[in-house]
């Protein structure tokens, strides 16, 4: 047998069904087709690419060694994708993908795959330091019942949901007074750090998969060739920044990465403030539609403030666990 296989004994009896391990750049086509197939009836998930397994700068996963493919006939019909982290809460977390063309679905061949993660990402836990708290994670969007009833069935719960919200532009925009006290400044590179602490405090509070971010982390996220920081909103007293909106523009639509209020400012009318003056910032560069993510189930009721100004949930996204 050939050593890059795997005998699986569960494995469902399927002529020519195979389990094997990433091949490289031979399996980039198979990977383009399946992607394109299983969109066409999940609707645009997020998935895996070619780009992911041809990325020389993975932090943690192998593909050689932690993605499983399935074959059957020398076809590749499903792959697989194992990542892995430490949130802020402390939780080791094992995020298990996977992706079956769907005229190959339940047919047992997903939930063999999937024990086969579970195994693998159990090595992995192995050579790594002790964790008080291990958790595998799936990832199912609304538009996936079958596979939210194959993750609950095999023992998944849920435990957030990310929301995609948008807000056209061509409504109309009520902006919202600065608390007394505060006013917004011009961005300067001197501020950096201080945006940095703001928004690494208010985030590392979340117990729903945030993963903490040194600051030289946080400028390759936020400060491109691209950046125009007079489209972020940085709300100051005195010299402490107490909270901020910072957005981009991405193919002509406006996004907004970040939002961060600090603790004491809170319920007093800052947060609303901050979204309609950067809404307010987008229609001035005549933007048609602006767009952010976030967590449902947020304890600061984040959902609640973006609605208040005109957001709308577009797309939900739940992330399950399981422990290890």
């Amino acid at each position: 047998m050939d050593f890059r296989t795997f005998d699986l004994p569960a494995a469902p009896q399927i002529p020519g069904l195979v389990f094997r391990l990433f091949r490289g750049e031979a399996d980039y086509p198979a990977i383009d087709h399946i992607q394109q197939a299983v969109k066409q009836v999940d609707g645009d998930i997020w998935m895996k690419t070619r780009a992911d397994f041809s990325a020389r700068d993975c932090a943690t996963t192998n593909p050689f060694e932690d993605c499983l493919f399935v074959e059957i006939n020398g076809e590749v019909i499903g792959y697989s994708w194992i990542d892995w982290w430490t949130e802020s809460n402390g939780i080791q977390l094992y995020l298990l993908l996977g992706w079956i063309l769907p005229e190959w679905r339940r047919k047992g061949i997903g939930r063999t795959l999937l024990h086969w993660q579970e195994q693998r990402a159990r090595q992995i836990a192995a050579t790594q330091a002790p964790s008080e708290c291990r958790m595998f994670g799936a990832n199912v969007d609304e538009t996936q019942p079958a596979a939210l009833a194959f993750f609950l069935g095999e023992d998944y719960r849920l435990a957030f949901t990310v929301v995609d919200l948008q807000r056209l532009l061509s409504e109309p925009l009520q902006l919202a007074p600065l608390p007394a006290g505060v006013e917004l400044r011009p961005v300067t590179p001197e501020q950096y750090p201080a945006i940095y602490e703001l928004n690494e405090a208010t985030f590392r509070e979340s117990n729903n998969g945030y993963t903490e971010q040194s600051y030289e982390e946080f400028l390759q996220d936020v400060i491109k060739p691209t950046t125009d920081t007079s489209l972020w909103c940085i709300a100051w007293e005195g010299e402490q920044v107490v909270g901020l909106v910072i957005n981009e523009i991405v193919d002509g639509s406006g996004k907004t990465p970040w939002v961060a209020v600090r603790k004491d400012w809170r319920r007093r009318g800052l947060g609303r403030a901050l979204m309609t003056h950067s809404l307010q910032r987008f229609q001035e560069r005549e933007i048609q539609l602006a767009s952010l993510t976030t967590i449902l189930e947020s304890i600061s009721n984040a959902v609640g403030l973006y609605e208040r100004v005109g957001y709308r949930i577009v797309k939900r996204m739940p992330r399950y666990r399981k422990p290890m």
